[in-house]
């Protein structure tokens, strides 16, 4: 499903009845098109938390000094400025640059390709992540690498490109209109609308639900090990 195809889902199905999807007759009038990606990034955003649909890893450097690691694109090789970060950690590359995606950092491995523990308090060797997007590393080893796996984000949808791909399962493709039409409907501030806003986040909660009890959707294949070679730090 691409963001055109979206739209005329939206249009033929929970919007079909308002006037933004021309009565239902497979499209979503231009002007309305930026409230529905709007929309739908959130909704992208609540499914890809929700689930662990894509992950991804990023190299760290450590700094002697430095024990907390913002995983933002700022730090990265690939963004550097030196005027506004002294040290940038993230190892990236130009043509496959920080994407500043990371919802919840999930494992953390050292060069040899082992397990960090993470969050263990009962270990001296423990990281921490005190945010979401922070790695806090009490002792860190001045140029040794880390490599952190994280949940990551959907791609932003733009209207740049109404053909590109809505990475997401054919189960979850419901729960992403549904979500967008109480989106729409909760804007209208009408008892009846209110209602329908209701419906449809009800539908949303019931097809997640669903997904998660029949476990429907699988997670990517990691990577991360492979990282370091790749990036020749073995």
């Amino acid at each position: 499903m691409n963001i055109e195809d979206l739209f005329t889902s939206l249009s033929y199905g929970e919007l079909n009845n308002l006037s933004m999807s021309a009565d239902g007759s497979g499209s979503i009038e231009e002007s309305k098109q930026p409230q529905i990606l709007l929309y739908a990034n959130e909704g992208l955003l609540r499914l890809y938390g929700r689930f662990v649909l894509k992950e991804n890893d990023v190299l760290i450097e450590m700094v002697e000094h430095i024990t907390n690691y913002h995983l933002k694109r700022k730090f990265a090789e690939s963004a550097y400025d030196p005027e506004k970060v002294h040290y940038p950690y993230i190892k990236d590359l130009i043509n496959e640059p920080f994407q500043e995606d990371v919802i919840k950092i999930l494992a953390v491995y050292n060069s040899l390709g082992q397990s960090v523990p993470l969050n263990d308090n009962e270990r001296i060797d423990s990281v921490f992540t005190p945010q979401a997007t922070v790695l806090q590393v009490p002792r860190p080893i001045n140029g040794a690498t880390l490599s952190v796996m994280y949940q990551a984000k959907h791609p932003k949808l733009t209207l740049e490109d109404v053909e590109q791909e809505i990475e997401l399962p054919d189960t979850l493709h419901g729960a992403l209109t549904a979500f967008i039409a109480s989106k729409v409907f909760s804007h209208m501030n009408t008892d009846v609308s209110t209602a329908k806003a209701a419906e449809h986040l009800a539908q949303f909660d019931a097809i997640c639900a669903d997904v998660e009890d029949r476990d429907l959707v699988q997670t990517s294949v990691a990577t991360t090990n492979a990282r370091f070679g790749k990036r020749g730090w073995v």
